[in-house]
C-alpha cells in the first residue's frame, strides 16, 4: 500500500477558531477537497459568514464575535435633515 500525501480542507471561524461541523466535542469538522467547495457550504450554512475579504465567522452569540461583525459594518452615516438645528453638547 503506497503512502501519498493527501491536502484537504477545513473552515475555521476566524473569531473563536472553531471547525465547521465540528459544534461538539463529539462531531468532528467536515474536510473538504477544494477550499472553493469548503466556501460553498459554509456559505449557505445561515450559522456562519463568509466575508468579502474571505474570512470566515460562526455566528456564536458573544462579544467577541459581535466585535468582528460590528467592524464588518461601515460607519453610521450622519442624519442630515434641511432646516435643522445641530444641538451644542
Amino acid at each position: 500500500m503506497p503512502i501519498k500525501t493527501v491536502t484537504r480542507y477545513v473552515a475555521e471561524c476566524d473569531v473563536c477558531g472553531t471547525a465547521y461541523g465540528s459544534d461538539s466535542a463529539f462531531e468532528r469538522a467536515i474536510h473538504f477537497t477544494t477550499r472553493e467547495d469548503a466556501v460553498d457550504l459554509v456559505h449557505d450554512d445561515p450559522e456562519w459568514l463568509v466575508t468579502t475579504d474571505g474570512r470566515v465567522i460562526c455566528l456564536l452569540d458573544d462579544d467577541a464575535h459581535q466585535a468582528a461583525l460590528d467592524a464588518l459594518m461601515p460607519p453610521a452615516p450622519a442624519a442630515v435633515c434641511d432646516g435643522q438645528t445641530a444641538l451644542d453638547f
